[in-house]
């Protein structure tokens, strides 16, 4: 099942070149594949449920990266964050944190 999702297009490019998104099969896929409109700054993708949970999942890794990808990874960082709440206002549920117990 697909559903349409509006994010920045930053982050989705950068998730793209690192051969992250893929289809049913597995199988490495272009951001073309998935874009159903743009406009200036944001694409409108169609993505399966496993898709949209890669991509927020990635965006998630990549939202708290600030300070260890410094000043040049700052827009990459920035459009993580916007994608992971545009993809949580949009339906998805959030990726919970885990506490780690050490005794």
């Amino acid at each position: 099942m697909t559903k349409q999702y509006r994010i920045p297009k930053r982050f989705i490019e950068d998730h793209d070149s690192r051969d992250c998104l893929r289809d049913e099969s597995n199988e490495i896929i272009n951001v073309d594949a998935v874009i159903v409109r743009t406009n200036k700054k944001h694409y409108i993708v169609a993505l399966t449920d496993a898709q949209a949970a890669e991509l927020l999942s990635d965006a998630n890794h990549y939202k708290d990266l600030g300070a260890e990808l410094g000043f040049e990874g700052m827009s990459l960082v920035s459009s993580a964050r916007a994608t992971y709440d545009a993809l949580i206002k949009q339906g998805m549920q959030p990726i919970t944190k885990r506490i780690k117990f050490i005794y």
